[in-house]
């Protein structure tokens, strides 16, 4: 009776001590439990902050992993590669990708020669960055960079409006290492009589060391008012005729006070880029020695400022 008893109690006390760590075991596992739902909470709002980020990135972002299957996607790349944002789902692979740039007419090159210049890429171990020349005219400027344990991110910008701007000033810059060559003056105004162009010889005969301090001034900026009335009356008689001034003669003063003549053409606007642009040059006639006077009818005298001692435009 005694061992059976004794039993008995060891096998009560066994089970209250597996009732009790089983109770623990659950008590431990629904505490895990929630802190992995926790964890799992902070972790899917740190990657809505993350991909909120990146949507509002001005760039286009593409991340690969190691077997070119798409991680993620911004919406700015869908948008300047024209593909539905819903056809970028993650797990999609670099060869479905291109098959939507195709299809949307986006890709700079076919299918096979993207795939095999985009892995020529991966190959490497460093960054690149080269530009893409779409066939509907824009420019998108691309960088990859490779990922720590394999796989890549991109980035696209549509740099199309940077490129016409940086074209633009080269030709500035080239139209105006051309023109100031030249001996005669020679400049373009815009509608209202503003200097957008000037060349060397003209800014230097206004007392200017750079042609750039010419641009956005007007003869009334340069001239005494009688003058500069002059050449705006001829300048809007221009304007409303339609017809070329041909080798006129103007008298004007230049920035040491002397007096010359000078036979200018200047002809009706032309627009670019949306202004209406008018060139004019101005060569100078010698009336035997160096004009000193004055131009006949014109009675004005000039006041002492450096205004009014500079040539005419």
């Amino acid at each position: 009776m005694v061992a059976e008893s004794s039993i008995a109690t060891v096998e009560t006390a066994g089970q209250t001590h597996l009732a009790a760590l089983s109770q623990l075991a659950v008590a431990s596992y629904e505490t895990l439990e929630r802190e992995l739902r926790a964890a799992i909470a902070v972790l899917e709002a740190q990657a809505r902050r993350f991909e909120m980020a990146i949507d509002n990135i001005p760039q286009g972002i593409c991340f690969f992993d190691v077997d070119e299957r798409l991680i993620l996607c911004n919406r700015r790349y869908a948008q300047i590669y024209g593909i539905a944002p819903d056809k970028l789902q993650a797990g999609i692979t670099l060869a479905d990708v291109v098959e939507h740039l195709l299809a949307a007419g986006t890709s700079a090159m076919d299918g096979p020669a993207y795939l095999a210049f985009a892995r020529s890429i991966s190959s490497s171990t460093g960054s690149r960055t080269w530009i893409a020349e779409l066939k509907d005219g824009r420019i998108i400027q691309v960088g990859r960079q490779p990922i720590p344990g394999g796989g890549w991110v991109s980035t696209h910008e549509d740099v199309t409006e940077l490129a016409a701007s940086r074209v633009m000033v080269s030709e500035r810059v080239s139209l105006q290492a051309l023109i100031d060559w030249v001996p005669d003056y020679l400049w373009v105004k815009d509608t209202e009589s503003r200097f957008v162009v000037v060349n060397k010889a003209l800014a230097a005969d206004h007392g200017k060391r750079d042609a750039s301090e010419m641009i956005g001034l007007n003869d009334f900026d340069l001239h005494a008012p009688e003058l500069a009335r002059q050449f705006r009356a001829s300048e809007q008689d221009l304007l409303r005729s339609g017809q070329p001034m041909v080798d006129k003669e103007e008298f004007i003063v230049d920035a040491s006070g002397t007096g010359k003549w000078l036979s200018s053409t200047k002809v009706p606007p032309a627009k670019r880029r949306g202004r209406n642009l008018r060139p004019g040059w101005h060569r100078p006639r010698h009336h035997g020695a160096q004009a000193s006077g004055r131009p006949a009818g014109w009675t004005g005298a000039y006041p002492g400022d450096d205004r009014d001692k500079r040539p005419a435009s």
